[in-house]
């Protein structure tokens, strides 16, 4: 077989060139269109997480900062009742905030919970977190009421039989 010529043997690398060259365009663009969609996946992931971030404060304030009435009908408590008890179960129960999660989110959502008789699952998106840890919150936040035991409930007094005047004392006051 007659070998081509000089011409159309430099023609057929210069394709076979120019075919590699832009096979490698194209990867080298292909990879940076990842790394492109990666990066902006990334963002969507931040930004996500800060408009939940936003949304959890925003849920809260509607819950305790907002006004009384609004506290009073989720929570069964009125503000100030809140606070204390937040206070209390700082204090005395030993519970603390979490990276993720406030001390004040992990009593409204335990107060929330008893409040209606929710589930996990409807609580988690009330408060927009997932059902595992709605549930551990209060477990720990149920071990530190429980804690708050000797103080907020005392054993009443009996009434003594010598009594007539019906001014007796039901229970000691504490003052917290």
């Amino acid at each position: 077989m007659a070998r081509l010529p000089l011409s159309a043997r430099r023609r057929r690398r210069n394709v076979a060139f120019i075919n590699l060259m832009s096979a490698i365009m194209l990867i080298y663009y292909y990879v940076w269109l990842i790394f492109g969609l990666v990066y902006r996946r990334k963002c969507w992931q931040i930004e996500r997480r800060l408009r939940i971030r936003e949304l959890r404060g925003e849920n809260l304030y509607k819950l305790t900062g907002e006004s009384d009435a609004a506290c009073i009908s989720q929570l069964r408590m009125d503000r100030r009742t809140f606070h204390i008890l937040c206070e209390m179960v700082r204090d005395v129960g030993g519970l603390r905030g979490t990276r993720n999660t406030s001390l004040e989110e992990i009593v409204a959502s335990f107060l929330y919970v008893l409040a209606h008789h929710l589930k996990n699952r409807i609580v988690g998106k009330f408060f927009y977190r997932s059902p595992e840890p709605v549930s551990r919150n209060f477990n720990a936040c149920l071990l530190a009421v429980l804690k708050l035991h000797p103080l907020l409930l005392e054993k009443p007094e009996p009434i003594p039989e010598d009594c007539t005047d019906g001014k007796w004392k039901y229970f000691k006051v504490n003052s917290y």
